[in-house]
């Protein structure tokens, strides 16, 4: 688990450290201080091999174009790629520091990959044969440090689909539009964080898959737990494969199952929180606005819920907030468990200078929210 992160060059921060970092952490702030690009720098963090997890980002924002090259760019701090992102982090009982760079630079010549292993053409910017009218001029180098002092660089830049090996379409892109070429290091290729976006309704196919590795690793009742919060009804979920995709369905005493997503955005959201956590082992999940769509009654068990899995399964927990009574649940919750794994870091933006950071931990909780101060 971190125990501390650092942030320099990435969106609206020059330069931002939280620590000490608890297993469950709450960012606080107002609007527009940093909150949901603090949860996407450590989402990037997670897949340090990954270039295109920035164009994911946009989507995740909503932000689409023609220019995949730009929304890369966004990514840097005041809009100039000119600078270097950094994330480094330190971890528990590890010594080393985890430290990502991201870079931007020209690009003058590639290898583009063909279909036959172990070959490769260097195809200059410009050349006519094949047509690369279409590359970015610019391509995204991820330069990773970890702990032991290993390093490995994986690059990416946008092409058009006419190549064999795109990955796309990245969400949020059409097929037209093209995707984006990686070289890789040699790293396991999926990131050790879940974000889930609060723009975004959740993906049934995506839940429907780690729904399936619960079942398979004997805790789908956990989920169906955590859903009884809101609706005592359930009694099962099951995989229905129907046309024109299997989807799944909640068992609420009637006559016929329910599909799950007739049963409104509370119950999905609590139903994709509880998945990420319970297939996130020794990983982390990053909650943008964990109280959307949940009524404020329902916050205390499911913070209970959420500490009890994080545990079960080692999983840190990053999630915004602007809401008092959701901190209030957090720490009501943890004082019931007598669980002190819990930190509220308020991110606030002065009228001159950087954005910047108090924490709370939990002994100065109580103090801190009984006394009226602002920690929202």
């Amino acid at each position: 688990m971190y125990t501390s992160f650092n942030v320099e060059n990435f969106r609206c921060f020059e330069q931002l450290t939280l620590k000490p970092l608890a297993r469950v952490n709450l960012i606080a702030g107002k609007n527009n201080t940093g909150k949901t690009a603090f949860l996407e720098a450590l989402w990037l963090h997670s897949g340090p091999n990954i270039p295109d997890l920035g164009v994911r980002l946009a989507s995740f924002r909503g932000v689409q174009g023609p220019d995949p090259q730009r929304l890369l760019h966004d990514l840097f701090h005041n809009f100039d790629p000119r600078r270097t992102i950094r994330l480094s982090s330190l971890l528990e009982f590890i010594e080393g520091e985890r430290d990502l760079k991201i870079r931007s630079e020209p690009l003058n010549s590639v290898e583009i990959p063909v279909p036959f292993p172990n070959t490769a053409s260097a195809i200059p910017r410009g050349s006519q044969e094949p047509d690369v009218s279409a590359l970015s001029s610019s391509q995204i180098i991820l330069d990773y440090t970890d702990e032991s002092g290993n390093n490995y660089v994986s690059t990416g830049w946008w092409a058009i689909n006419q190549f064999p090996t795109m990955i796309g379409p990245v969400p949020g892109m059409s097929m037209e539009s093209g995707g984006m070429v990686r070289n890789q290091a040699n790293m396991p290729g999926r990131p050790s964080a879940i974000f889930l976006s609060p723009r975004l309704r959740s993906n049934p196919q995506e839940d429907l898959v780690r729904f399936g590795e619960a079942e398979l690793a004997g805790y789908a009742n956990n989920i169906v737990d955590c859903l009884k919060l809101i609706d005592p009804r359930i009694n099962r979920l099951a995989t229905i494969a129907a046309a024109p995709a299997p989807m799944l369905y909640a068992d609420i005493g009637l006559e016929r199952l329910v599909p799950l997503g007739f049963m409104g955005d509370g119950i999905n959201r609590l139903l994709s929180m509880t998945l990420a956590v319970c297939n996130a082992r020794d990983g982390a999940i990053l909650i943008d606005e964990i109280e959307n769509g949940l009524h404020h009654s329902v916050l205390p068990e499911v913070w209970t819920n959420l500490n009890r899995l994080s545990q079960k399964f080692n999983v840190q927990v990053f999630a915004t907030t602007h809401s008092y009574e959701c901190m209030m649940a957090a720490r009501d919750s943890f004082n019931a468990s007598g669980d002190k794994d819990l930190h509220i870091h308020r991110l606030s933006r002065p009228e001159h200078g950087p954005i910047r950071a108090v924490t709370y931990p939990y002994d100065a909780l109580d103090f801190a929210l009984e006394h009226g101060s602002d920690i929202r």
